[in-house]
Parts: structure tokens; C-alpha cells; sequence
């Protein structure tokens, strides 16, 4: 059980991202841990607010703000900086889907593939179960 999650809520995590660093035999990929601070920005409910902002589900978009910068060489992909809520509730949905809620994860945009790496943050005065 946990609170409800909404647009603007924060997001925050590690990502890893694999920096190309540059040698005299060549770039190196190098895994570089990067935090991920974002805020939940879209794909959330048209019609079910929680303290007046659009409700979070599965599915539902965060951003990375401000954007991972490599240090040390370029990236080997450039990151997406964006995060998608990977799990809410069992038992309660919203517009069909799971609601969101906070310490649900969130896969962000680790290399090579997203991972839940992130979990949402923030507190509402809605009580979600299961």
C-alpha cells in the first residue's frame, strides 16, 4: 500500500550508461553510473486527478532533468532520459491500468536496455492499496 502517484511527482535512480573512453588503442566502454532525476511528465489519466493533477499508472512518462552529460568520451547510445513506471497496484486501476504509487519502479534508461532502476517518489493525501 502506498500513496497515489501524479504528474509532476519525482522519480530518482542510478542509471548505468557505457561511455566510449578514448585510449591510444582505441575508445573503451567504460559503465558510468549516472543519477536520474525526473519528474512524471505524461501518459497519465485524462479524467482521474489526485490533489488536482492528472493520476500516475503504468505506463505513465517520466524525465530526466537536467539530461545525463558523458564525461570522459562520447556516449556508446545516447541515453532517451526518460523513465516509465514498470509496476502499481494489484487491485486498483485507473482508466484500466495499474495505479501508480509511491515506491513503485520505474524502468529508466540504462545501457544497453531499460531497468527498474528508478522509483518514484512524493506523498499524496490518497491512500492506494495492493
Amino acid at each position: 500500500m502506498g500513496t497515489a502517484a501524479k504528474q509532476g511527482d519525482p522519480v530518482t535512480g542510478t542509471d548505468v550508461h557505457i561511455i566510449l573512453v578514448p585510449t591510444p588503442g582505441g575508445p573503451v566502454p567504460t559503465p558510468t553510473p549516472m543519477p536520474f532525476n525526473g519528474t512524471i511528465t505524461g501518459s497519465c489519466s485524462p479524467n482521474v486527478l489526485v490533489q488536482n493533477m492528472p493520476a500516475a499508472t503504468v505506463g505513465s512518462i517520466a524525465m530526466n532533468s537536467p539530461p545525463h552529460v558523458p564525461t570522459g568520451g562520447p556516449f556508446q547510445v545516447p541515453p532517451t532520459n526518460q523513465g516509465v513506471v514498470a509496476m502499481g497496484s494489484a487491485t486498483v486501476l485507473i482508466n484500466g491500468k495499474p495505479a501508480a504509487r509511491s515506491g513503485d519502479p520505474v524502468n529508466t534508461c540504462n545501457d544497453p536496455a531499460p531497468a527498474p532502476t528508478g522509483v518514484i517518489g512524493g506523498a499524496s493525501t490518497v491512500v492506494v492499496g495492493g
